[in-house]
């Protein structure tokens, strides 16, 4: 009898056990816990899958061009056991890495036990939700939580893709319900290109485009791809910089708004009062901090402040010659000018001097 007890209690436990490590989050699902709801981009990979000799020669290729200081966190993404990339509205970006090891990475800091974590831009902030239940995702989450490599866009249009390394096989889906026979047209003429250039022909003629009426446009690479792959991502990517390469912003002065305030050469204004002439920039401008590697390097403008001619996404890095690294700093310079002050702002990649004298 005692034996036989001793058994259903062992059989028990190891029930009880088992229910317990299958509702333990598995470190995908903790790695995608840590990304907000409000994120627009979401790619989330398996360290073997973006380890892999083929992908990895890839991602080589893109981290060229990223930030020096994200080297090691691309390095800590090799070898962690997951690792996730997610892009909000403003353009912060937000890495993380699941690892039980220390990756020995200046630029990330540990978020809690085997999950570490880097960013770009302003940085995670409070969120009621992740993109485990924000109902945006549901569509790709089954792809999130299991591809061995998956990405989604909730831009518009919207696109979710998933690949697997070995055997090679991916696919990416455009919803664009209106536009899927322009896009399809689009993507034709683009893999056309590639195909006449022998260092993308061999993946461009492993590409497969259909169209589902017009709301869908499906990509699909059926390998396996000779050559390369890494050298046609370096090609492509080479021919998108060239293609999207910015503009020089300019600075313009503001359709006249305010009586108080007059403006030439779009970089020169005259105002009554200089409290009450910049008090919309955090008033109306709602600043939030850029952190880059820890530090904040400057206040990007949610709101465009029309009567000063700064638009949203412009970035106040400094008042008076002095870095801006809060917006209550920025609130108390700009309520204690006197005379004349300048105004040091980036539009894009270009940055400008603004002088505000007070008449």
């Amino acid at each position: 009898m005692r034996k036989a007890m001793a058994v259903r209690a062992s059989i028990a436990a190891a029930v009880v056990a088992a229910a317990c490590d299958h509702t333990a989050p598995s470190a995908r699902e903790r790695l995608l816990a840590g990304i907000r709801g409000d994120a627009v981009t979401v790619v989330v990979a398996d360290g073997r899958a973006i380890s892999h000799p083929r992908v990895r020669g890839v991602l080589d290729v893109v981290a060229a061009h990223w930030p020096t200081r994200m080297g090691c966190v691309v390095a800590a993404a090799f070898a962690g056991d997951q690792a996730a990339l997610s892009i909000d509205a403003g353009g912060s970006i937000t890495a993380l890495v699941a690892t039980a090891a220390d990756p020995k990475c200046p630029a990330l800091s540990q978020r809690e036990p085997g999950l570490w974590i880097a960013t770009i831009g302003a940085g995670p902030a409070g969120a009621a939700s992740s993109v485990l239940d924000d109902d945006r995702f549901a569509r790709a989450r089954p792809y999130l939580t299991t591809a061995p490599i998956a990405a989604v866009s909730l831009a518009d249009p919207h696109a979710l893709a998933a690949a697997q390394p070995d055997p090679l096989e991916g696919w990416l889906a455009i919803d664009a319900p209106g536009q899927a026979r322009a896009i399809e047209h689009t993507l034709a003429e683009q893999v056309a290109r590639m195909r006449r250039d022998p260092s993308t022909a061999p993946v461009a003629n492993k590409l497969r485009i259909a169209r589902t009426d017009d709301d869908q446009v499906v990509v699909r690479l059926d390998g396996p791809v000779d050559g390369e792959l890494a050298v046609a991502a370096r090609a492509m990517l080479v021919g998108f910089e060239e293609r999207a390469r910015p503009v020089a912003a300019s600075f313009v002065c503001p359709a006249p708004a305010a009586p108080d305030i007059s403006c030439t050469g779009g970089t020169s204004y005259r105002v009554r009062s200089l409290p009450d002439a910049l008090s919309g920039i955090v008033r109306v401008g709602q600043p939030v901090p850029i952190v880059s590697n820890g530090l904040v390097t400057g206040l990007r403008l949610r709101v465009a402040v029309a009567e000063l001619g700064l638009a949203a996404d412009d970035v106040v890095l400094a008042v008076a010659g002095r870095l801006i690294t809060s917006r209550a700093m920025l609130a108390d310079r700009l309520a204690h000018a006197r005379g004349e002050v300048s105004l040091t702002i980036r539009r894009g990649t270009t940055e400008k001097v603004l002088q505000f004298t007070e008449r």
